[in-house]
């Protein structure tokens, strides 16, 4: 097989990975609700004091095991949203999570962030988190330290070899051990990481396709 032939395998293959590694977004103000605009299954403006009550709050659900208090957490339109009109406010004790569909895979890099709107003295952790069989458990918290002033936050995860979230549900998980943080805009995309063996098979692959064709 001539060098040609062979670096244009390895090339296509290389616009393959290229491809294959795109960002998807799980969670936007678009997607599975993000900034808290929806709720009951509709666009909605109203207070709502509660985040699984009638209406529930679109895909954000109390956690349970680690939320101590929900009676007083909800979404409301303070005139702070960062996007659209509502914004989350959390009591003391309550925490929250927005699960997507997207399964783990190892290599995968994940990324994350949200708006601190309002109430900077407020501390909250935001993390990544997996469905464990049922329980919601945490993968990691944010990487950047609380600075104590209104401003968006972000950190990255890349999951492991062998982590225990692998083949399950990823999400982002919310707790509040202080009183009404004020927060909007959360995102969360991945990064879908190919293993090395299946670069170098489509190289192969491609670079045997090149020299057929010659």
């Amino acid at each position: 097989m001539s060098v040609v032939n062979w670096s244009l395998g390895v090339i296509v293959a290389m616009s393959f990975v290229g491809a294959a590694s795109a960002q998807t977004t799980l969670i936007d103000p678009d997607t599975n609700n993000g900034s808290f605009e929806y709720a009951g299954g509709a666009l909605n403006t109203n207070k709502v004091q509660v985040w699984d009550g009638d209406p529930d709050v679109d895909n954000w659900t109390e956690w349970a095991g680690i939320s101590t208090a929900g009676n007083d957490s909800g979404v409301e339109n303070t005139g702070n949203a960062s996007d659209g009109t509502m914004i989350a406010f959390m009591q003391g004790g309550n925490a929250m999570y927005n699960m997507t569909d997207y399964v783990i895979q190892a290599g995968d890099m994940f990324e994350f962030s949200w708006d601190h709107v309002l109430r900077e003295d407020r501390e909250h952790t935001v993390g990544l988190v997996w469905d464990d069989g049922g329980t919601i458990t945490s993968i990691v918290d944010s990487e950047q330290a609380y600075t104590g002033v209104i401003e968006t936050i972000s950190s990255s995860y890349t999951i492991p070899a062998g982590h225990p979230s692998i083949g399950s549900a990823v999400g982002l998980g919310v707790v509040s051990p202080g009183s009404y943080p004020e927060i909007d805009n959360f995102v969360l995309t991945v990064t879908e990481v190919p293993e090395p063996s299946t670069v170098m098979l489509a190289a192969l692959a491609l670079g045997l396709v090149a020299l057929y064709r010659r």
